[in-house]
Order: structure tokens, then C-alpha cells, then sequence
């Protein structure tokens, strides 16, 4: 076995990442770029308050990641598009999503190679404003596992997809908040999770398509955007 200095390995070993990166082949210091962009450091919280779990939300979405989306709804969540949706289009927007929906729709979303027929989302952009809270103390105002907070939220979901197309979903939403009884903190805090989410505009009125610098744009509702991943 031939044996070599470890300052002689050490030496050749930078001589061969040097290689690599003044020829632009490979960086081995540089993170996976990903899809598209750079994005920010996944930087989940403890579901300590309802305000970590909207964090959570917008930073699963960025970082398109189904398993911390799912984790901030309960398991008997459900999801309730505008009426108006549903009322124009009920073969593609049932009254009434559940959490096994969220998954089929984040998991086409999400997905590089989604089932064919669905556009391929090349990037993802959510930005959750909370406008009001209401604090709902529940049957009994000294035990805060009753407790329900209603948020009202101003959605902002902007999907890019690889065939130049945006679909724009901005209106408001109401999250439902309660204790999670499944998940705790470290110390036994805890947690909270969104048991009911309602979209309750439907799409802002605009022009159906950006300027001719920009990609296509479409205006969306919120539940129109989500069923072009449901099928």
C-alpha cells in the first residue's frame, strides 16, 4: 500500500478544488443552488404562537418543502375556498379541501415532474400580512389549551413556472388557530397549528396579463390557483 505525507495529500487535495473552480466545473464550498434563485436560510421556528406558524408557512413555500407545510396544519384540517369559486367552477373547486388535499395539491406544486397536463412551478413566493386577531378564550378563560386565535391575513401567492407564466392569487384570508394536542415543545410548551383556513375574495380584479416587459400574468383566485395542482 503506497502511503503519502498528510501535508502532501492536504497540498494536492486544494490543487484539485482549485482546478474545479477557476474552471467553473464545480464548486465544492457552494451550496445546491436549487431551481432558481438563491433563497434565505430555512430557518423554521418552534410553532410557539400562530405567528411562527404563518413564519413557517411562507418559509415551507419558499423552500417548497411538503413535510414543514403539512406539519402547521391539523390533521382534521380543513380548507374552504370562496363561495363564488366554488358556486362558477364546483366540478374543479369543491366546497370543502382537507389535509390528504393539501398534500396531492403541494406535492404537484412542488414537484419537478408533476403529472402531465400541470404547469412546472419553477419558483414560489407567499407573503402572509396579518390585518386583525381575535383572541377567542374559549369555554374556560383560565386553560389556554381552548383557546382559538382567528387571523385575518392578506394572502399574497405568486407561482413562476417554467413556461414564463405567473399565477398571481392576492386576497384575504381567515386562519383558525388552536393548540396542537399531537406536538409540544421541548420543555412541554405548546404548539399551535392552523385547524381551518378560509379564502374570503375571490381574485383581485386587474389585467389578466402583465406589461410586455414582464412574464405572462395571470390573476387568480386563491382556490383556482390550488386546483390547477388538485387534479
Amino acid at each position: 500500500m503506497m502511503r503519502f505525507p498528510a501535508r502532501g495529500l492536504a497540498v494536492f487535495g486544494l490543487l484539485v478544488v482549485s482546478v474545479f473552480v477557476l474552471t467553473g466545473c464545480w464548486n465544492p464550498f457552494a451550496p445546491d443552488p436549487g431551481k432558481t434563485k438563491p433563497r434565505p436560510p430555512a430557518d423554521y421556528h418552534e410553532r410557539l404562537t400562530p405567528d411562527d406558524v404563518i413564519h413557517n408557512i411562507e418559509t415551507a413555500y419558499v423552500w417548497e418543502d411538503l413535510d414543514e407545510y403539512l406539519d402547521c396544519l391539523s390533521e382534521d384540517f380543513v380548507f374552504y375556498p370562496n363561495e363564488e369559486d366554488v358556486q362558477q367552477n364546483p366540478e374543479e373547486i369543491p366546497p370543502e379541501w382537507y389535509k390528504s388535499d393539501e398534500r396531492r395539491v403541494h406535492e404537484n406544486m412542488f414537484s419537478d415532474n408533476p403529472p402531465e397536463g400541470m404547469p412546472v412551478v419553477d419558483e414560489v413566493k407567499l407573503t402572509l400580512t396579518t390585518s386583525s386577531i381575535v383572541h377567542d378564550e374559549g369555554p374556560d378563560p383560565v386553560d389556554p389549551l381552548d383557546d382559538i386565535y382567528i387571523y385575518t391575513v392578506d394572502v399574497d401567492l405568486r407561482v413562476f413556472t417554467e413556461g414564463g407564466t405567473v399565477y398571481l392569487a392576492t386576497a384575504p384570508s381567515e386562519f383558525h388557530f388552536r393548540v396542537d394536542t399531537d406536538q409540544q415543545g421541548d420543555g412541554g410548551e405548546p404548539w399551535w397549528e392552523i385547524f381551518q383556513w378560509f379564502d374570503l375574495n375571490p381574485a383581485t380584479p386587474g389585467p389578466a396579463r402583465g406589461t410586455a416587459q414582464d412574464p405572462l400574468t395571470e390573476r387568480v383566485s386563491l382556490g383556482e390557483l390550488l386546483s390547477l395542482f388538485s387534479r
